[in-house]
């Protein structure tokens, strides 16, 4: 048991019931002391108490089979600037003002070129990541330490562009365009009927079964079919090879076209050749409707 005013302590009092393994780790005090260290170093002017600091990390820590490897893969510095900030220390705010925002500012040139909008988007993000809202903390809050600090803030970038330079007019039309199935010259009138009466509710459907895939599967989908990430870069995000991230697309691919059908079926009542004839070129099509819901998606 280690005394109660160890960094070991500190932390595992705050841990998830999910994520009690941490506190079982012979070498967590040194392991702890390791991460803050590295994190002071890299941030040497930004003040944190360590007892927020290691609060902050306990919280976010995933459930893992290997702790002492999850843990020491932490971006300790990332999590502790991001902490700091939260915590409004100026210092950390300069930091990530000049350490980060060029990187976030030539991020967004790449997918809306201009000095004005990568200005728009950068002082749009700065608020969101450092104001709270009525019953919501600061966005950055968000940031579980899963990946690079640098990583999610791009991210986070080209989905704020996205969304600023998205009026509701080219939402809507880019949701029909992405959502209404290709005209098929000679098409039958009643499948054509079927698929017009229907549309909105393919479209709930679809966007149902989007939400309820797991956060890690619906990020992968953004990154990849939104912001344009290889799998390769998805992959060094998630610290995993390309082949597991294609696995998860592939798989959240599956849930999606399985939720979309199971939720018209019930929705719907049609019969097994009409749900076909509905859902028929839906997997041809499935990236272009599901990047436009991600897009238009905060």
């Amino acid at each position: 048991m280690p005394p109660p005013s160890s960094l070991a302590s500190v932390f595992a009092s705050h841990l998830r019931p999910s994520a009690r393994a941490y506190a079982e780790l012979p070498s967590l005090e040194a392991v702890l002391a390791e991460l803050l260290a590295s994190a002071r170093a890299a941030w040497p002017r930004v003040r944190l108490d360590e007892a927020v600091f290691l609060r902050h990390l306990a919280e976010r820590l995933p459930p893992s089979e290997e702790p002492e490897r999850s843990l020491r893969a932490v971006p300790a510095a990332d999590l502790f600037l991001a902490c700091a900030c939260l915590h409004g220390d100026a210092a950390a705010h300069a930091a990530l003002e000049s350490h980060f925002f060029p990187k976030v500012a030539a991020a967004v040139a790449r997918v809306h070129p201009g000095a004005d909008t990568a200005a728009e988007v950068c002082q749009v993000l700065r608020e969101k990541l450092l104001t709270s809202e009525p019953g919501r903390p600061p966005r950055m809050a968000e940031y579980q330490g899963q990946g690079p600090l640098a990583a999610w803030l791009r991210a986070a970038a080209v989905r704020t562009a996205l969304n600023l330079r998205r009026t509701a007019s080219r939402q809507a039309r880019a949701e029909e365009e992405a959502l209404a199935d290709a005209t098929v010259p000679g098409s039958h009138p009643e499948l054509e009927h079927l698929r017009q009466r229907h549309r909105a509710d393919f479209q709930a459907a679809l966007a149902e079964a989007l939400s309820a895939l797991p956060s890690r599967e619906r990020t992968v989908l953004r990154l990849h079919l939104v912001e344009g990430l290889s799998l390769e870069r998805i992959g060094t995000m998630y610290r995993t090879h390309k082949s597991t991230v294609s696995r998860w697309l592939a798989r959240a691919r599956d849930e999606v076209l399985a939720g979309t059908r199971a939720r018209l079926a019930e929705r719907l009542h049609l019969s097994e050749g009409e749900l076909y004839s509905l859902l028929r070129d839906v997997p041809h099509q499935l990236d272009q409707s599901l990047s436009a819901l991600l897009a238009s998606s905060r």
